[in-house]
């Protein structure tokens, strides 16, 4: 029989537990899936020589070093996750209104939110939208009602909510052509390098300059397009890109444009470029594919003068900016494919629990494989369906990197010691890595090796989890 003393000071030592912090977790700042290290460090004085402290992984309770995983996506790590959003939305907002380095007047350079979309492989279910009278429209109403060369309707007159597991997925599975999909999709980064080409052409025409110096004066002794682009999955598996295009001075964000261009010139040279520019790719039937931007284009000028909450017309910085570092944290989950581990087959996503439109991409793209050897590489790349790109690429002058945030941070963390106790983090953010005080410059030499991922205990992983939902209450309070 349990006394009821006993049964107190288990109850107690429970609520102990809960609220202690192992060392791992701390560490890592509620990371979900940390990375397991072993290894020593050694810390140098720059100016001494000194050594002024060591560090190893058999210091520790259970032999390993913990790090944060880092990972972009929301399903695998929330807190890694939002830190890679709030970094991604610095790197944009940077380029749009100035700060970390940028000067302020890259605000008033012209600049444009584009979004580039596939073309159609074959009708879709599609969430349904409201009309003016406040209702919701169907998804495909035809009053003629036609059927596919399989006998299945080609219209539907559900409402779906953008939740519906049938949006997305084709009308027709025999009739979409899964082909076309993962072809385009495997060229779309190629597709859009030569949309940039593109576009520097049209707006260099459109002032009557060459693109270059090489003979005489160019549309680059003038001015200079910037540009960041952000890969979002729509709901039927394929990529499109949203991205900002700013005009700068021939110097970078630092100088104004030189030449009388407005947003509205770039908007017209981006339209023209995206219908314009192709690229030609072989299919497994022996044929050439003449792959192109959808019809589907739209652009909308970004001005601070903007609604935050304009879903048309011009945009405002911080709509762009959280709009697109939002999408930085999603991947492919939506489609039932797993977050981690490699899929090698058709198969091995439907045992994952994957769509079987997302399945159907995936044995498309694995039947690529076996046209030539550009299309090897694509095994690689069934886990995306068949899409090569990074979630976000820049032009080199848009503004700040990822890489210089990631080195504030650090910075902050190795001097918030000796700041003044009304000192704003903003200001230490800023600071430049190379104009530390000699004082505080420390050189590290270490020797580490991999040991695993994520916690060797449940309890250190409910700690993980526990700490990130606490901090995010703080914040939202």
């Amino acid at each position: 029989m349990t006394s009821t003393a006993s049964l107190a000071a288990l109850d107690v030592d429970q609520l102990a537990a809960r609220l202690s912090q192992s060392e791992a977790e701390r560490s890592t700042r509620g990371c979900s899936n940390p990375i397991r290290l072993q290894g020593s460090s050694v810390h140098v004085d720059a100016v001494t020589g000194e050594v002024v402290g060591t560090y190893s992984s058999d210091d520790e309770h259970d032999g390993y070093t913990y790090v944060r995983c880092g990972n972009r996506r929301e399903a695998v790590c929330p807190s890694c996750s939002r830190e890679y959003k709030g970094d991604a939305w610095h790197v944009l907002m940077a380029g749009l209104v100035g700060g970390h380095g940028v000067p302020e007047t890259v605000r008033t350079h012209p600049s444009v939110f584009v979004t580039l979309t596939a073309p159609s492989f074959g009708p879709v279910h599609r969430a349904t939208s409201t009309n003016g009278h406040g209702k919701k429209t169907p998804c495909r109403a035809r009053r003629d009602r036609p059927v596919c060369p399989h006998g299945r309707p080609l219209s539907c007159t559900r409402r779906h909510t953008d939740d519906d597991r049938f949006v997305g997925q084709p009308l027709c599975r025999d009739c979409y052509d899964y082909t076309a999909h993962v072809v385009w999709q495997w060229h779309a980064p190629e597709l859009w390098r030569r949309f940039t080409i593109a576009l520097r052409r049209q707006l260099a025409r459109s002032v009557g300059l060459p693109v270059s110096s090489k003979k005489g004066l160019g549309f680059v002794d003038f001015a200079r397009v910037a540009y960041t682009k952000v890969t979002e999955f729509q709901a039927r598996g394929v990529v499109h890109f949203h991205a900002v295009v700013r005009l700068d001075g021939p110097t970078g964000p630092d100088s104004p444009p030189l030449l009388d261009l407005s947003a509205d010139d770039i908007t017209t040279a981006v339209r023209a470029a995206a219908a314009h520019v192709y690229a030609d790719a072989d299919t497994p039937h022996g044929d050439t594919l003449r792959l192109r931007w959808g019809t589907q284009l739209d652009t909308r000028t970004i001005t601070l003068g903007a609604g935050r909450d304009n879903s048309t017309g011009p945009a405002h910085p911080e709509m762009v900016g959280g709009y697109l570092s939002k999408y930085l944290t999603k991947g492919v989950e939506d489609f039932g494919l797993p977050t981690t581990g490699r899929i090698r087959s058709a198969s091995d996503a439907r045992h994952a629990g994957a769509t079987d439109h997302a399945c159907r991409i995936i044995a498309a793209a694995a039947r690529l494989v076996t046209v030539n050897e550009d299309y090897q590489p694509i095994a690689r790349r069934l886990a995306t369906l068949g899409y090569r790109g990074h979630p976000i690429t820049k032009s080199r002058a848009y503004g700040v990197t990822f890489g210089s945030r990631r080195e504030a941070r650090r910075t902050w963390r190795r001097r918030r010691a000796h700041l003044e106790p009304d000192a704003v983090v903003r200001d230490v953010l800023d600071l430049d890595p190379d104009q530390v005080d000699q004082v505080d410059a420390v050189i590290t030499l270490g020797s580490w090796t991999y040991a695993g991922r994520g916690y060797l205990t449940d309890f250190d992983a409910a700690n993980a989890v526990r700490t990130h939902t606490l901090t995010r209450i703080r914040r939202a309070q």
